[in-house]
């Protein structure tokens, strides 16, 4: 485990918490499976800041965990005005969207010099049709980012703006624990400009908001470094508003 004082996307994630454990440690495969597997697999791929792990429209060559860094996922429309899916971090894992039609509908961008773990997709699906393990294990990888994304459309289409950014900074903090760093203090990889694209607000409102989460002691700011003083009441604020809507919608 690594130092939770230690900048979280300074450190490689460690292979027991990582999402692709099982790629690593996979059960059911004998020894030719493994040493196919070991040969196979592109362990750290190095993508420098601002680079693309890959691009919309790319052909789907493989599925990628973070080892190191971070990255965010992005559409652009025809007037280039980009719009924020989703920012990864080490242990994330990376490429199901070309399932569909066997091209990225995305680009993946490099937030700073990033390191991934990349297995072809021909192994993938060769990996899937021999061990039940590691297809579940996928399958529940691809589950859990329906469920993300249903959660982010309740928390932009039903939160207020300082509720839509306890509940991130919440998120945020429990992804961090789960991969052995702290909680309660780390860095955002991001831009305010990119995180206010995310949740669906303007940088000054994101500034501001940050400035009264600040003023009341639940966070503490020092530029991008967030230290969470008061868990439960930043929790509060995100998960009470989330049912007290739930609520409504029921009732109506």
């Amino acid at each position: 485990m690594k130092s939770p004082d230690k900048h979280p996307s300074q450190n490689i994630i460690n292979c027991n918490v990582c999402s692709l454990k099982h790629l690593c440690l996979p059960h059911g495969l004998n020894q030719n499976e493994l040493a196919e597997l070991e040969t196979s697999i592109d362990k750290t791929i190095k993508i420098k800041k601002k680079q693309a792990i890959y691009h919309a429209n790319d052909p789907c060559n493989g599925i990628y965990a973070i080892k190191s860094g971070s990255a965010k996922t992005s559409l652009v429309n025809a007037d280039g005005q980009e719009q924020i899916l989703e920012f990864h971090l080490p242990g994330d894992v990376l490429g199901f969207d070309a399932f569909a039609t066997h091209t990225h509908s995305c680009d993946v961008i490099a937030l700073e010099d990033t390191l991934v773990c990349r297995i072809p997709i021909e192994m993938f699906d060769s990996l899937c049709e021999r061990s039940a393990g590691f297809r579940k294990v996928m399958h529940q990888q691809i589950g859990k980012e329906i469920s993300h994304s249903q959660k982010l459309l309740l928390s932009l289409g039903q939160l207020a703006t300082e509720e839509r950014l306890a509940s991130y900074l919440v998120q945020l903090a429990n992804h961090y624990q789960s991969r052995g760093f702290s909680k309660t203090e780390f860095m955002l990889p991001m831009s305010r400009q990119d995180l206010s694209n995310y949740l669906g607000m303007a940088v000054e409102t994101l500034s501001r908001i940050l400035a009264r989460l600040n003023k009341k002691g639940l966070v503490k700011i020092e530029q991008r470094r967030i230290i969470i003083n008061d868990f439960d009441q930043l929790e509060a604020l995100a998960h009470t508003a989330v049912r007290e809507n739930a609520a409504k919608i029921q009732i109506t």
